[in-house]
Protein backbone atom coordinates (compact mmCIF):
# COMPACT_ATOMS: atom_id res chain seq x y z
CA UNK A 1 0.00 0.00 0.00
CA UNK A 2 1.24 3.51 -0.80
CA UNK A 3 0.59 6.74 1.09
CA UNK A 4 0.73 10.44 0.33
CA UNK A 5 2.97 12.71 2.42
CA UNK A 6 -0.15 14.22 4.01
CA UNK A 7 -1.32 10.76 5.11
CA UNK A 8 2.10 9.87 6.49
CA UNK A 9 2.10 13.09 8.53
CA UNK A 10 -1.44 12.50 9.81
CA UNK A 11 -0.66 8.93 10.93
CA UNK A 12 2.74 9.60 12.50
CA UNK A 13 2.37 13.14 13.80
CA UNK A 14 5.46 14.16 11.85
CA UNK A 15 5.59 17.39 9.86
CA UNK A 16 6.92 17.71 6.29
CA UNK A 17 10.10 19.28 7.67
CA UNK A 18 10.63 16.15 9.79
CA UNK A 19 10.16 13.84 6.81
CA UNK A 20 12.67 15.83 4.80
CA UNK A 21 15.28 15.87 7.57
CA UNK A 22 14.87 12.20 8.47
CA UNK A 23 14.94 11.20 4.81
CA UNK A 24 18.10 13.18 4.06
CA UNK A 25 19.75 11.78 7.19
CA UNK A 26 19.19 8.22 6.00
CA UNK A 27 16.61 7.12 8.55
CA UNK A 28 13.97 6.61 5.85
CA UNK A 29 14.86 4.47 2.84
CA UNK A 30 14.70 6.14 -0.54
CA UNK A 31 11.56 5.90 -2.62
CA UNK A 32 11.74 3.66 -5.64
CA UNK A 33 9.68 6.02 -7.78
CA UNK A 34 7.05 8.73 -7.65
CA UNK A 35 6.13 10.78 -4.61
CA UNK A 36 4.24 8.22 -2.55
CA UNK A 37 5.42 6.42 0.57
CA UNK A 38 5.41 2.66 1.22
CA UNK A 39 4.36 0.67 4.28
CA UNK A 40 8.04 0.11 5.12
CA UNK A 41 8.72 3.84 5.01
CA UNK A 42 5.67 4.54 7.16
CA UNK A 43 7.04 2.21 9.82
CA UNK A 44 10.41 3.97 9.63
CA UNK A 45 8.72 7.34 10.13
CA UNK A 46 6.73 6.00 13.10
CA UNK A 47 9.95 4.58 14.55
CA UNK A 48 11.69 7.95 14.25
CA UNK A 49 8.73 9.71 15.86
CA UNK A 50 8.97 7.27 18.77
CA UNK A 51 12.74 7.75 19.21
CA UNK A 52 12.61 11.52 19.00
CA UNK A 53 9.67 11.68 21.41
CA UNK A 54 12.21 11.05 24.18
CA UNK A 55 14.17 14.14 23.17
CA UNK A 56 16.82 12.24 21.20
CA UNK A 57 18.36 14.27 18.39
CA UNK A 58 19.21 12.98 14.93
CA UNK A 59 22.90 13.08 15.85
CA UNK A 60 22.32 10.93 18.95
CA UNK A 61 20.25 8.41 16.99
CA UNK A 62 22.84 8.27 14.20
CA UNK A 63 25.64 7.69 16.72
CA UNK A 64 23.70 4.82 18.27
CA UNK A 65 23.17 3.22 14.86
CA UNK A 66 26.86 3.47 13.91
CA UNK A 67 27.95 1.93 17.22
CA UNK A 68 25.07 -0.59 17.25
CA UNK A 69 24.16 0.58 20.75
CA UNK A 70 20.87 1.70 22.29
CA UNK A 71 20.18 5.41 21.88
CA UNK A 72 21.74 7.47 24.66
CA UNK A 73 20.27 10.92 24.99
CA UNK A 74 20.23 13.87 27.33
CA UNK A 75 16.52 14.05 26.54
CA UNK A 76 14.33 17.12 26.79
CA UNK A 77 16.29 18.53 29.72
CA UNK A 78 19.38 18.74 27.51
CA UNK A 79 17.42 20.36 24.69
CA UNK A 80 16.03 22.98 27.08
CA UNK A 81 19.56 23.53 28.35
CA UNK A 82 20.74 24.22 24.80
CA UNK A 83 17.99 26.78 24.37
CA UNK A 84 18.73 28.44 27.71
CA UNK A 85 22.42 28.80 26.82
CA UNK A 86 21.52 30.51 23.55
CA UNK A 87 18.99 32.77 25.27
CA UNK A 88 21.71 33.88 27.67
CA UNK A 89 24.76 34.09 25.42
CA UNK A 90 23.81 33.49 21.77
CA UNK A 91 23.18 35.95 18.97
CA UNK A 92 19.74 36.43 17.44
CA UNK A 93 20.87 34.41 14.42
CA UNK A 94 22.35 31.50 16.38
CA UNK A 95 19.23 31.34 18.55
CA UNK A 96 16.96 31.09 15.50
CA UNK A 97 19.26 28.53 13.85
CA UNK A 98 19.04 26.31 16.93
CA UNK A 99 15.26 26.60 17.09
CA UNK A 100 14.87 25.64 13.43
CA UNK A 101 17.25 22.73 13.84
CA UNK A 102 15.31 21.43 16.84
CA UNK A 103 12.04 21.84 14.94
CA UNK A 104 13.35 19.59 12.16
CA UNK A 105 14.35 16.91 14.70
CA UNK A 106 11.02 16.58 16.49
CA UNK A 107 7.36 16.28 15.58
CA UNK A 108 5.27 19.43 15.99
CA UNK A 109 3.47 18.33 19.16
CA UNK A 110 6.68 17.15 20.86
CA UNK A 111 8.52 20.30 19.80
CA UNK A 112 5.94 22.52 21.47
CA UNK A 113 4.49 20.41 24.29
CA UNK A 114 7.72 18.79 25.51
CA UNK A 115 10.28 21.46 24.71
CA UNK A 116 8.94 24.98 24.21
CA UNK A 117 6.03 25.06 26.67
CA UNK A 118 8.04 23.65 29.61
CA UNK A 119 10.89 26.01 28.74
CA UNK A 120 8.48 28.94 28.67
CA UNK A 121 7.12 28.00 32.08
CA UNK A 122 10.65 27.70 33.46
CA UNK A 123 11.50 31.16 32.15
CA UNK A 124 8.35 32.63 33.71
CA UNK A 125 9.22 31.09 37.09
CA UNK A 126 12.87 32.17 36.92
CA UNK A 127 13.71 34.91 39.43
CA UNK A 128 17.44 35.23 38.72
CA UNK A 129 19.17 38.31 37.31
CA UNK A 130 18.40 38.80 33.64
CA UNK A 131 15.15 36.80 33.74
CA UNK A 132 13.07 39.53 32.09
CA UNK A 133 15.61 39.87 29.27
CA UNK A 134 15.61 36.12 28.61
CA UNK A 135 11.85 35.81 28.54
CA UNK A 136 11.55 38.83 26.24
CA UNK A 137 14.10 37.26 23.88
CA UNK A 138 12.13 34.03 23.98
CA UNK A 139 8.89 35.83 23.11
CA UNK A 140 10.45 37.64 20.14
CA UNK A 141 11.99 34.38 18.95
CA UNK A 142 8.69 32.48 19.10
CA UNK A 143 6.74 35.22 17.30
CA UNK A 144 9.36 35.49 14.54
CA UNK A 145 9.50 31.72 14.11
CA UNK A 146 5.69 31.39 14.05
CA UNK A 147 5.42 34.11 11.40
CA UNK A 148 8.07 32.35 9.29
CA UNK A 149 6.27 29.02 9.58
CA UNK A 150 3.03 30.70 8.49
CA UNK A 151 4.68 32.21 5.39
CA UNK A 152 6.02 28.79 4.41
CA UNK A 153 2.61 27.21 4.97
CA UNK A 154 0.99 29.81 2.70
CA UNK A 155 3.36 28.89 -0.11
CA UNK A 156 2.68 25.21 0.50
CA UNK A 157 -1.11 25.77 0.26
CA UNK A 158 -1.72 24.31 3.73
CA UNK A 159 -5.22 24.18 5.26
CA UNK A 160 -6.30 27.70 6.40
CA UNK A 161 -6.98 28.04 10.12
CA UNK A 162 -7.92 31.19 12.05
CA UNK A 163 -6.67 31.35 15.64
CA UNK A 164 -8.60 34.22 17.20
CA UNK A 165 -7.38 35.64 20.49
CA UNK A 166 -10.42 35.93 22.78
CA UNK A 167 -8.39 36.30 25.98
CA UNK A 168 -4.80 35.81 26.98
CA UNK A 169 -2.88 35.23 30.18
CA UNK A 170 0.47 35.36 28.44
CA UNK A 171 1.17 36.66 24.94
CA UNK A 172 3.63 33.92 24.02
CA UNK A 173 1.16 31.06 24.56
CA UNK A 174 -0.99 31.73 21.52
CA UNK A 175 2.08 31.85 19.26
CA UNK A 176 3.27 28.53 20.65
CA UNK A 177 -0.14 27.10 19.77
CA UNK A 178 0.19 28.55 16.27
CA UNK A 179 3.52 26.72 15.87
CA UNK A 180 1.99 23.46 17.11
CA UNK A 181 -0.95 23.73 14.72
CA UNK A 182 1.39 24.56 11.84
CA UNK A 183 3.17 21.29 12.55
CA UNK A 184 -0.15 19.52 11.98
CA UNK A 185 -0.42 20.91 8.44
CA UNK A 186 -2.38 24.12 9.00
CA UNK A 187 -1.69 27.60 7.69
CA UNK A 188 -2.42 29.57 10.86
CA UNK A 189 -3.53 33.19 10.99
CA UNK A 190 -3.37 34.71 14.48
CA UNK A 191 -5.80 37.57 14.97
CA UNK A 192 -7.15 39.62 17.87
CA UNK A 193 -10.83 39.18 18.71
CA UNK A 194 -12.54 42.55 18.43
CA UNK A 195 -15.87 42.25 16.60
CA UNK A 196 -18.86 40.18 17.68
CA UNK A 197 -20.54 40.84 14.31
CA UNK A 198 -17.66 39.91 12.04
CA UNK A 199 -18.61 38.19 8.77
CA UNK A 200 -17.88 34.52 8.18
CA UNK A 201 -14.24 33.92 7.27
CA UNK A 202 -12.84 31.86 4.43
CA UNK A 203 -10.87 29.71 6.85
CA UNK A 204 -11.73 26.02 6.91
CA UNK A 205 -11.15 25.98 10.67
CA UNK A 206 -11.75 28.71 13.24
CA UNK A 207 -10.44 28.45 16.81
CA UNK A 208 -11.17 30.83 19.66
CA UNK A 209 -8.08 31.01 21.89
CA UNK A 210 -9.08 31.26 25.56
CA UNK A 211 -6.05 31.99 27.69
CA UNK A 212 -7.93 33.61 30.58
CA UNK A 213 -11.57 32.56 30.28
CA UNK A 214 -14.27 34.22 28.17
CA UNK A 215 -17.20 36.49 28.86
CA UNK A 216 -20.81 35.35 28.62
CA UNK A 217 -21.29 37.63 25.60
CA UNK A 218 -18.39 36.06 23.72
CA UNK A 219 -19.53 32.59 24.73
CA UNK A 220 -23.03 33.23 23.37
CA UNK A 221 -21.47 34.58 20.19
CA UNK A 222 -19.46 31.36 19.89
CA UNK A 223 -22.57 29.19 20.46
CA UNK A 224 -24.52 31.13 17.83
CA UNK A 225 -21.80 30.61 15.23
CA UNK A 226 -21.54 26.96 16.18
CA UNK A 227 -25.29 26.37 15.82
CA UNK A 228 -25.24 28.21 12.48
CA UNK A 229 -22.83 25.61 11.16
CA UNK A 230 -19.56 27.55 11.25
CA UNK A 231 -16.37 25.49 11.84
CA UNK A 232 -15.62 27.05 15.24
CA UNK A 233 -14.06 25.51 18.34
CA UNK A 234 -12.85 26.75 21.72
CA UNK A 235 -9.22 26.07 22.61
CA UNK A 236 -6.63 27.23 25.12
CA UNK A 237 -5.82 26.62 28.80
CA UNK A 238 -8.83 28.44 30.35
CA UNK A 239 -12.21 28.05 28.60
CA UNK A 240 -14.31 28.87 31.65
CA UNK A 241 -17.17 31.34 31.23
CA UNK A 242 -16.91 34.35 33.54
CA UNK A 243 -20.34 34.94 35.13
CA UNK A 244 -20.92 38.45 36.45
CA UNK A 245 -22.64 38.81 39.81
CA UNK A 246 -25.42 41.43 39.33
CA UNK A 247 -25.39 42.52 42.98
CA UNK A 248 -21.78 43.70 43.03
CA UNK A 249 -20.76 43.56 39.37
CA UNK A 250 -17.88 41.24 40.09
CA UNK A 251 -16.87 37.97 38.51
CA UNK A 252 -18.35 35.06 40.40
Amino acid sequence: MNYSSETICAISGAAPVNLKRWYRSGFIHKQASGHEWTDAQLQEVIGMARLTSQGATIREIKTAQVRAHPVRTGGWAARRGDMLWQLEFGSERSLMVLLRKLASNFTGDDFVLRLLLPLHQWLRDDMRAGASRRIERFHRLIVAYAEGVTRNATRAAAIPLLLENVSEKNQTDIWLEAIRLSGQGFCVEVRAFCDLHQPATLHEHHLYWCGAGLTEMVYQHYLTRLYDGHPVLLCGPDRRVQHLCPQIGAVA
